[in-house]
């Protein structure tokens, strides 16, 4: 197994496909267990490197303090270890947190960023969630946190039209539950995530997209993201909660090949290409209830 090294932390990584390189960075608590069949999809085109964040999957897991500068530096130290100078980005909610930072203190590393589910500061209706599944995590633990997070990974719609998504992620968390250290250090991360004042110096080409139905990050935060971010493009897709691309990720590679296709070669960005690609996916059905997506981690 492939493992990099920073400031004495292992770094777990997995690479596919031998492309154009994409880095592939997943939601809190997710490791490349949980992008496999994203990644195997890109492969084809990329040379997709998926990776666990420090704190999650077979990466250590330090008790300390997780800010924007370490992570941003674990995720060089893997390109360095596999001589990639640059990559285009797809951070998923806590991975398009970190992106944010590479944009900012790396922005000769990235070709693009794909920022998914994620946003540039928590607002009070996030940073009250955090707060409560802070004091669920130390109070009565793991489980009846994840009970809590549930409810944030879906829209009313989707839990109540995904059952079965629902049952297969808890059975997931059973098997395999969070790292409760590694994962609390990521979330205070999350919490405490802020770049409002930086992002008008980011240079790097950037796509934000959100789920129209995302409650953990909104569609308003993510269109504050965007406009945050000079020349960055939005795009939001009906009736997808925050992990979309977990139950779609045929969907979710097409829209990613579509998008970077046009943001690195085309001075004409258009987020209805995008969207098409997304919505021409197999997974997709009238209702959209295979839209909103779901994984046992976020």
């Amino acid at each position: 197994m492939p493992f990099a090294s920073n400031k004495g932390c292992r770094l777990h990584y997995a690479v596919e496909g031998s492309g154009s390189p994409l880095l592939l960075i997943p939601g809190l608590g997710g490791s490349t267990r949980q992008v496999a069949q994203i990644s195997a999809l890109l492969a084809p085109t990329h040379q997709v490197i998926s990776v666990d964040p420090r704190g999650a999957g077979l990466s250590d897991k330090p008790d300390i303090p997780y800010d924007g500068e370490l992570l941003c530096a674990d995720m060089l130290c893997i390109l360095d270890e596999l001589g990639v100078d640059s990559v285009d980005v797809v951070g998923i909610s806590f991975g398009g947190m970190i992106a944010q930072e590479m944009a900012l203190r790396a922005p000769q590393r990235l070709r693009s960023q794909l920022l998914v589910s994620s946003y540039r500061a928590s607002d009070a209706w996030t940073d009250r969630m955090w707060q409560v599944r802070l004091q669920l995590l130390h109070e009565l633990g793991m489980a009846a946190h994840f009970q809590l997070a549930l409810m944030f990974l879906f829209s009313p719609h989707s839990f109540r039209a995904d059952a079965a998504t629902v049952a297969k992620l808890e059975a997931a968390f059973t098997q395999s539950p969070p790292d409760p250290v590694g994962y609390t250090r990521q979330l205070e991360f999350c919490r405490d995530h802020d770049t409002t004042t930086r992002l008008a110096d980011v240079t790097v080409p950037t796509l934000v997209i959100t789920g129209a139905d995302d409650i953990l990050a909104s569609p308003a935060q993510g269109r504050e993201l965007a406009d945050a971010i000079p020349g960055a493009h939005y795009l939001e897709l009906p009736q997808a909660a925050h992990l979309f691309m977990i139950s779609a990720p045929q969907s979710f590679a097409e829209l990613i090949r579509q998008s970077l296709n046009d943001l690195r070669h085309s001075g004409n960005f258009k987020p209805a290409n995008s969207l098409a690609a997304f919505l021409s996916g197999p997974e997709q059905q009238p209702q959209g209830s295979h839209s909103e997506g779901v994984t046992d981690h976020e």
